[in-house]
């Protein structure tokens, strides 16, 4: 198994972009298949505590049993012991499992948020289903600075309901996650995204966006590219807030950038 994981963290580590549906939806099975392993190991794990418990009050029974009586159950007393050690023993190995599962588990969803920006998120049942619930998770995560989930739950939502009027906000939030984190590379991405697939979608936040992707530009320290962007969204939409605010910074940058 570790092989396995080895070989796609691997592969997921030279994938550039985002990662495709067919692609996400497989590595989550992947991740819920060793949720299940885990799961049916720490199963295993508390019955051979509860087993090495009836053991250790078996011995407990035939020691006073022998303190009582003086019979010779001293054969019985050391195998009792030995049965405790045997379980002890087993239940370190399923511990050791449960780790290296654990460790498995988050591997993959560290790859797929910090190096794609496709997180696994466990959401509650029901939730994937319901395009209300689902944007609600997503937005409450961004809300309280949870990027991973608000990450994998909007884009859960942008591939469960691609129409959805919330949609291009949706799409906002996962690039604003970026930003925030400061990682503007990936921020530019995304915030392109919002441009190219929903500049048609009225009310959709695209000078907003624009605005974000040169401000992601100036902190990689590209400020013609960003004044080319600044420059873009005055001509996009003149009477917006964002082009009043892309004149102003224009008229600071043209002081400061050479």
């Amino acid at each position: 198994m570790t092989r396995r994981i080895l070989t796609l963290l691997f592969v997921l580590a030279w994938t550039p972009g985002c990662v495709s549906i067919w692609h996400h939806n497989d590595l989550e099975k992947r991740v819920a298949d060793l949720e299940t392993q885990k799961t049916e190991l720490e199963a295993q794990q508390a019955r051979d505590r509860e087993e090495r418990e009836r053991i250790r009050q078996d011995l407990v029974d035939a020691t006073d049993a022998l303190r009582r009586g003086g019979a010779n159950l001293g054969a019985d007393v050391d195998e009792l012991k030995a049965s405790v050690a045997r379980m002890r023993g087993a239940d370190e190995e399923l511990q050791f499992g449960v780790t290296r599962n654990r460790q498995d588990i988050d591997a993959i969803k560290k790859t797929l948020d910090e190096r794609l920006g496709a997180p696994v998120v466990q959401l509650p049942q029901g939730v994937a289903d319901d395009k209300d619930a689902l944007f609600k998770a997503g937005r409450e995560a961004f809300d309280k600075g949870n990027d991973p989930t608000a990450r994998g739950a909007l884009r859960r939502f942008l591939e469960t309901f691609p129409d959805e009027p919330r949609a291009p906000e949706a799409q906002f939030l996962i690039a604003e996650t970026f930003f925030r984190a400061g990682q503007f590379g990936q921020a530019v991405r995304e915030f392109q995204v919002v441009h190219d697939r929903y500049r048609t979608r009225s009310g959709a936040p695209v000078e907003k966006a624009m605005m974000r992707i040169a401000e992601a530009l100036l902190k990689q320290g590209d400020c013609k590219k960003a004044t080319a962007v600044y420059q873009y969204v005055i001509e996009y939409n003149k009477k917006s807030p964002e082009a009043e605010k892309a004149k102003q910074t224009l008229a600071s940058l043209k002081r400061t950038c050479k």
